[in-house]
């Protein structure tokens, strides 16, 4: 036996709570992008070409409109997600005791759900261990990952 890290998927479940969250933290990075904007249009009205980089400043402007725009779009995909949808989050580290005979993509997988800020699944391998206090709910079509802890509250 050897244990090794791995990166563990954490995965959010869709409710009205996150899809206000990601909507709040989308619109606040966009007005500091629109300010960073007025700034350097400021910037670019106020100083002598003499004092300042132009063409940096364009550049920079250039790029946080394109930043802009792709936020815009997030917005309407966040409002677009449905209750109860998995959606990705960001990876961790984590790790598993690795044994001769274990499945190297199964040992390798593995995922963390979670809802309002609460784990309500853990998916590894290939068993299913559940809490008492909670009762099985099957995990989502998009990618089974074998053992399954779940909750539904």
């Amino acid at each position: 036996m050897m244990i090794v890290s791995r990166s563990v998927t954490v995965k959010a479940r869709v409710t009205p709570r996150l899809r206000s969250e990601l909507g709040m933290e989308t619109q606040k990075v966009l007005k500091d992008i629109e300010n960073e904007i007025a700034r350097i249009e400021e910037t670019l009205l106020s100083a002598s070409p003499k004092e300042i980089d132009v063409s940096s400043l364009f550049d920079t402007k250039k790029k946080l409109i394109a930043r802009k725009e792709t936020l815009l779009q997030n917005l309407k995909d966040i409002a677009g997600l449905q209750d109860g949808q998995e959606i990705v989050r960001g990876q961790i580290e984590g790790f598993y005791d690795l044994k001769v005979g274990d499945r190297w993509p199964e040992a390798m997988a593995c995922e963390i759900v979670v809802e309002d800020g609460r784990v309500v699944a853990i998916r590894d391998n290939d068993a299913i261990s559940v809490s008492r206090e909670y009762s099985v709910k099957p995990p989502a079509s998009s990618g089974s990952l074998g053992k399954s802890q779940e909750d539904e509250h």
